[in-house]
């Protein structure tokens, strides 16, 4: 089992075992932990993740791969793209992310653009979030400009929407892109997790926790495999959910 999206630095040392004993891997992203006066800032969280978090998990028995990008709550007043595509050339960086849209305003499209174009030119995946407040209405116009930007179609299957619920997945479901269903407190549960999987089957979709200083669970992904293999699913698709579209995503070797 895969948990495609955590946030490492905000967890306590204790969890990297815990989620050692049940998980072959995880992805760590950039997030917002300060207010970003500066770029700096966001340097030494990248520097914080590179230099700290996968120390901190090797020592616990844990895969720990990165994803590097600005948040759209992160976006600070000086902006240096070729400073972010130096990091995203580190060893461990497997992804750009979290990136997106959080008001959907023209400073946040700008960054998102930006970063999707040089996720394409580093031939690299991309994680999308996508917001608790208006959720419908900002994915659409995360759709409508992921379309402008008239990406390759390799780089549109490397893209993986994520926080998606049952309202959003029909937006996105017909197209190539991934979908990452978040088993996290308000956002959701287990059982709804398996609903979305029941329905539309196993291809496309990641299994994540989102564990961060928000309320989380640290397991939920092996509790909704659990849950699934409960329901009668498929053991082919809970292998596809749980790990195979992810290894496949972010070309990740385990």
């Amino acid at each position: 089992m895969i948990d495609t999206h955590i946030h490492s630095d905000t967890r306590p040392y204790e969890d990297f075992e815990r989620m050692a004993l049940s998980l072959e891997g995880v992805i760590t992203l950039a997030h917002d932990p300060l207010k970003p006066y500066s770029m700096d800032i966001l340097r030494a969280h990248f520097d914080r993740l590179i230099e700290g978090e996968v120390e901190r998990a090797k020592k616990n028995g844990l895969k720990l791969f990165l994803c590097l990008g600005i948040h759209p709550r992160m976006i600070p007043p000086d902006v240096n793209y070729s400073m972010l595509r130096e990091y995203l050339k580190n060893e461990h960086v497997v992804g750009v992310g979290e990136i997106g849209l959080e008001k959907g305003n023209k400073e946040e499209i700008e960054v998102f653009e930006r970063q999707l174009l040089i996720a394409q030119e580093l031939n690299l995946g991309a994680v999308v979030h996508t917001p608790r407040r208006r959720k419908e209405e900002v994915t659409k116009t995360i759709l409508e400009v992921i379309d402008s930007l008239d990406l390759k179609r390799e780089m549109e299957r490397r893209i993986v929407i994520d926080h998606c619920n049952r309202r959003i997945v029909p937006q996105i479901y017909d197209r190539e892109m991934y979908m990452g269903l978040t088993v996290q407190p308000n956002k959701l549960t287990p059982e709804e997790a398996v609903e979305i999987v029941k329905e539309y089957g196993g291809d496309r979709f990641l299994l994540n926790s989102d564990s961060s200083s928000a309320p989380s669970d640290i397991l939920a992904v092996p509790r909704t495999v659990l849950r699934m293999k409960i329901e009668g699913i498929e053991e082919e698709v809970i292998e596809r959910v749980s790990h195979i579209n992810a290894r496949e995503l972010f070309n990740l070797n385990i």
